[in-house]
């Protein structure tokens, strides 16, 4: 596996930097080289899994409710970005009980309701899902453009649940990515999908480590990992398939993977998100662990920039503790140069809370929501990064000169607290000169001379103040 170059952006915090470092040394951020050049601008929000308990798909199947109406306090900041995207973390097939068997509804009886013939939400601990497809057409009219079908509950309703909540996608034209019906072949749907904002082509592609034991008969889902842990040819292939095509700016990799409740990631998950980015991929995405990991700035052998985000944690679910509470918006800028090339030029994210208030609900976590929750969040993720709702129309920027013979200096060394208060509209466009940044020159990455450019060094995560 060939070794990238990360950018050094270790967070200190805690006990690993002593007193009089922490007052000389501000938090630092991860900042893109290319943070303000002028140019076309688009902006993506990721949240992490959809997982709808029992109790939840009856609040949402209730009355004059809908599954929208769960994260409806976030809707203004997913309303900020020009594509939404989430992992959908099990079936939407209508009227299939478990073992994948059909039973015919009664012709024009309405089903909105939670019948346990065939939905299902972890009842006694049974975790084997199938949510009311009114799931899908909630999400699309609750701002989702894409979502992931391919994890480990993907065929929790064997073949025929995969190809229900096809059709049930396909019903709203909500994009998808990460499954087929069976028979399909590379000919007759790509596993990936291709996105389209603000002129930007988005290129999607999801896979799972597992499909939990259940049969995958007939290779309905995009599997992550080979025989032996080792990342997917196939997801690798067509990762660098989608770089080449000149329609095609960006890709990104949402791979379901890692182990669950574990605020770390492992060996497999760094060495499939490294080989990604390497293969073409701006960013990964990653879902599964049901609690956050850290994010990590890796840059290729040929300079390209890229941003890993190991695991968005729970955006909405039933699950009891701090950590499964917790959970992140984050917010990618990519831009589209002169020259026609697009690279990640920002990134933020804005903590949120499952609150278990009636009715259920997602909010944006200032502290006041959680403080065990908001402290946790900012230990595993750059707190430099962190966007308030209030203050969107900037994401975390340190803006650098143009690259001149490999060194970089920087435009600006004054610390500037964004004061955007404006919460409508979409995320604006930075301007060419330098920009208001949560950073400070200390956080500013010194310039190399030229001989140090290409030289590898060491990788490093944003985890708990440590490079893991």
């Amino acid at each position: 596996m060939r070794t990238g170059r990360a950018i050094a952006a270790l967070l200190m915090l805690g006990a690993t930097c002593s007193a009089s470092s922490a007052q000389t040394r501000p938090p630092v951020g991860i900042y893109f080289r290319d943070a303000c050049v002028p140019g076309e601008r688009v902006t993506i929000a990721a949240v992490g899994d959809l997982l709808f308990h029992f109790n939840l798909q009856q609040q949402a199947l209730a009355k004059t409710s809908s599954f929208a109406r769960l994260w409806e306090p976030v809707r203004p900041i997913l309303r900020r970005a020009d594509l939404v995207y989430g992992n959908l973390e099990g079936p939407a097939a209508r009227a299939v009980m478990p073992g994948g068997m059909e039973m015919k509804l009664p012709a024009g009886k309405d089903d909105r309701s939670y019948d346990r013939r065939f939905y299902a939400g972890g009842e006694g601990g049974v975790l084997v899902f199938n949510f009311h497809p009114s799931v899908v057409a909630d999400l699309k009219a609750g701002g989702f453009d894409i979502v992931s079908t391919a994890n480990n509950h993907a065929a929790d309703r064997g073949p025929l649940g995969i190809e229900r909540t096809i059709d049930a996608l396909e019903a709203v034209k909500l994009v998808f990515t990460g499954t087929r019906r069976r028979g399909e072949t590379a000919q007759d749907r790509s596993w990936s999908t291709v996105t389209n904002a603000k002129g930007f082509a988005i290129a999607w592609l999801a896979c799972t480590f597992s499909t939990n034991g259940m049969p995958d008969p007939h290779a309905q889902v995009l599997a992550c990992f080979g025989p032996r842990g080792e990342p997917s040819p196939q997801v690798l292939d067509e990762i660098r398939r989608l770089a080449a095509r000149p329609d095609v700016d960006a890709v990104i990799l949402t791979p379901h993977w890692g182990n669950e409740y574990q605020q770390q990631p492992d060996a497999s998950q760094r060495r499939l998100a490294h080989e990604a980015i390497e293969a073409g991929a701006a960013a990964v995405i990653g879902s599964h662990p049901h609690v956050l990991q850290p994010w990590e700035q890796y840059v290729t052998a040929d300079g390209r920039e890229g941003l890993i985000v190991y695991s968005s944690g729970n955006f909405i679910s039933s699950q009891l503790r701090t950590e499964q509470r917790s959970g992140l918006i984050s917010l990618l800028e990519l831009t589209r140069d002169a020259d026609g090339r697009a690279r990640l030029t920002a990134a933020g994210y804005v903590p949120t809370w499952v609150d278990f208030a009636s009715p259920w609900r997602v909010l944006e976590n200032t502290g006041t929501e959680s403080a065990a929750a908001l402290a946790l969040t900012t230990r595993l993720l750059p707190p430099a990064n962190r966007v308030r709702s209030g203050a969107l129309g900037q994401l975390p920027k340190a803006c650098l000169v143009q690259m001149v013979e490999g060194t970089t200096s920087p435009t600006n060394t004054k610390a500037v607290e964004s004061d955007s208060q404006d919460t409508t509209g979409a995320i604006a466009a930075p301007q060419a000169q330098p920009i208001k940044v949560r950073a400070t020159a200390a956080t500013l990455p010194a310039p190399r001379p030229k001989s140090q450019v290409r030289a590898p060094v060491q990788n490093a995560i944003w985890a708990a103040g440590t490079a893991r």
